[in-house]
């Protein structure tokens, strides 16, 4: 079970109950909203939806074998020189993690990194196979690269949310965790212990890591809500040469749809031709083999997607065959042609079906609003997006040193997999 489910139980209790850091140094409580945490920050109004924050995972297993130094074996004499075998028992090696590298100062264990990610690393090498080793690699290094990208991004926003929060906004924060751990222990019974081990076995991860956890959601929504909003307003100017860019989008290209009838023989030309002047639909006789021998199944149309024009209908060519073309792009929508007789001496006939040709003006409210709307999620992104950047070359995670972190973890996780990190192959 996700760690939402219970911070969403603990929540519903608890945010009423939030006590200002004002009202604990009175001794008075005071009632106020979590948004209230970032203090003289207004997130209220055009604010981003809240976006996914990157949250411990649950830990079935951990895997310590990162780094093994094994204990040393001589088989020579005082004096000769020290032979190690080459397989030793790994039993009585002795086991140290790794650590990769730092963000913030936080260290990167391998073994917590790779922890959730094991399974899917060794489902990938079995699917590909021990001789497509360098495929794994590759694949492996996407699936390291992307979740490191996410514990980079986490990391420097709390950390600069952190610098920026006033203290009196971190103590709130302090006292709101303090009562989602009252309200967790209240639903054990009142008993510490009973809701320590329930956060251990619904989440996999102690009292602590779960309050932490909590903690750092709110934190990095509310940088987050600052950083995207740091862009230029978009002006109707903005909004004019956006629609122009997406003009054919708004105004997309007409799309014909039209019936085929070909007929056997004479006589069948004949038949069709009076019962369509008796006012019979034109798909019905369309649709008998009898009469019909283009796609009988769907009624002679030409082409169930439509076809899509970008000249005016009576410019365009629809099909190959110039006498049908030049009867169909005459019709109007509901309007039949024939009997034409056709260079193999066939007969045919011709329907226009419908004209599909959607068109919205910049004039429209909603055209207006949507390319506004468009625009600034647009900028928002593009806003959050230099401000994680900045703070990642701030903290020395930059594209130079984010490939050497994926190229260790990948080989720890390649070690864990095939027993050593072979080098790539050229």
């Amino acid at each position: 079970m996700p760690t939402d489910s219970l911070l969403s139980r603990s929540l519903k209790a608890t945010l009423p109950l939030v006590v200002a850091c004002a009202g604990c140094s009175s001794g008075s409580d005071t009632s106020v909203e979590l948004n209230q945490f970032s203090n003289q920050i207004d997130t209220s109004a055009g604010a981003s939806s809240p976006r996914v924050v990157y949250a411990p995972i649950a830990r079935n297993t951990v895997e310590p074998e990162t780094l093994v130094i094994k204990p040393l074996e001589t088989t020579g004499h005082s004096g000769s020189p020290v032979t190690i075998p080459e397989e030793q028992n790994s039993a009585n090696a002795a086991v140290y993690d790794a650590k990769i590298g730092d963000i913030n100062g936080k260290p990167i264990i391998a073994s917590r990194f790779l922890e959730d990610l094991m399974p899917r690393l060794r489902a990938e090498s079995d699917k590909l196979g021990v001789e497509n080793r360098e495929a794994w690699r590759r694949e492996a290094g996407n699936i390291i690269a992307r979740k490191l990208t996410g514990v980079i991004r986490d990391e420097v926003l709390y950390r600069e949310a952190r610098a920026r929060l006033p203290e009196a906004s971190q103590t709130g924060l302090f006292h709101f965790a303090e009562r989602i751990r009252e309200n967790v222990v209240r639903n054990s019974g009142g008993s510490e212990i009973l809701a320590e081990q329930g956060v251990l076995e619904e989440q996999n991860i102690t009292m602590d890591e779960f309050l932490e956890s909590v903690e750092k959601q709110i934190v990095i929504k509310e940088i987050l809500d600052i950083a995207a909003e740091d862009y230029a307003p978009v002006s109707w100017l903005d909004i004019q040469n956006e629609y122009q860019r997406q003009y054919k989008f708004f105004n997309p290209d007409p799309v014909v749809y039209f019936r085929i009838l070909n007929t056997p023989t004479p006589e069948a030309a004949a038949t069709v031709e009076s019962r369509l002047n008796a006012g019979e639909g034109f798909s019905v006789l369309a649709g008998d083999s009898n009469l019909n021998t283009f796609a009988p199944d769907r009624e002679g149309l030409f082409n169930e997607k439509g076809t899509t024009i970008d000249v005016p209908l009576a410019e365009a060519t629809l099909i190959a065959d110039p006498d049908l073309n030049a009867a169909v792009v005459q019709l109007a929508e509901g309007e039949w042609a024939g009997p034409i007789t056709r260079r193999n001496g066939r007969q045919s006939f011709v329907y226009m079906d419908r004209l599909i040709q959607e068109s919205a003006s910049l004039d429209e409210e909603y055209v207006q609003i949507r390319i506004e709307q468009f625009l600034k999620q647009k900028r928002s992104d593009e806003a959050l997006e230099r401000f994680v950047t900045n703070l990642r070359e701030r903290a020395n995670l930059g594209p130079e040193r984010f490939n050497e972190l994926v190229v260790e973890i990948l080989r720890v996780a390649e070690t864990r997999v095939f027993g050593s990190a072979d080098q790539p192959t050229s």
